[in-house]
């Protein structure tokens, strides 16, 4: 079950101000229960599961390092995203241009398919204010009302 509350919102376009649904995040699956939950599912030991997660990591991030992206088959991919400063012209465009990077991750089709609010085995919950954990970080809404946001 996926909980959720409203919480306000103001368009940049317009600044009409709405209510807007937004994620209430449970709990965290940490590595540990992830690693257990896997190896109930499989044949392969929680050490060994943790060990090629663990090697996993390493590679994306060396990868990512190198300039590539990392395609996961029907989990999706990650890639590097990159911000800075504007410059005057092309030339002038260096690395100190760069500000930061930040990873994105890409859901595969088939991730997106499972996780559509019509799928199979998805509900929502309203919560109240006192049965909040923690609120997914807000993306302010499209011109639509719809709300893009990265993972």
């Amino acid at each position: 079950m996926i909980n959720y509350k409203a919480i306000q919102r103001k368009n940049p376009l317009n600044d009409e101000v709405k209510w807007y649904p937004a994620i209430v995040l449970g709990n965290p699956v940490l590595l540990d229960e992830m690693t257990e939950l896997i190896a109930l599912n499989c044949t392969v030991t929680e050490h060994d599961i943790k060990a090629v997660l663990s090697a996993l990591q390493e590679q994306i991030v060396l990868a990512l390092k190198q300039g590539r992206s990392v395609r996961l088959g029907d989990l999706g991919s990650f890639r590097l995203t990159m911000s800075g400063r504007g410059e005057e012209s092309a030339e002038k465009v260096t690395e100190q241009s760069i500000e930061s990077l930040r990873v994105q991750f890409r859901a595969s089709g088939d991730m997106n398919d499972a996780l559509q609010v019509k799928a199979r085995g998805i509900s929502f919950h309203k919560v109240k204010e006192s049965e909040e954990e923690e609120t997914e970080t807000p993306s302010e809404p499209s011109d639509d009302g719809n709300e893009d946001g990265e993972l």
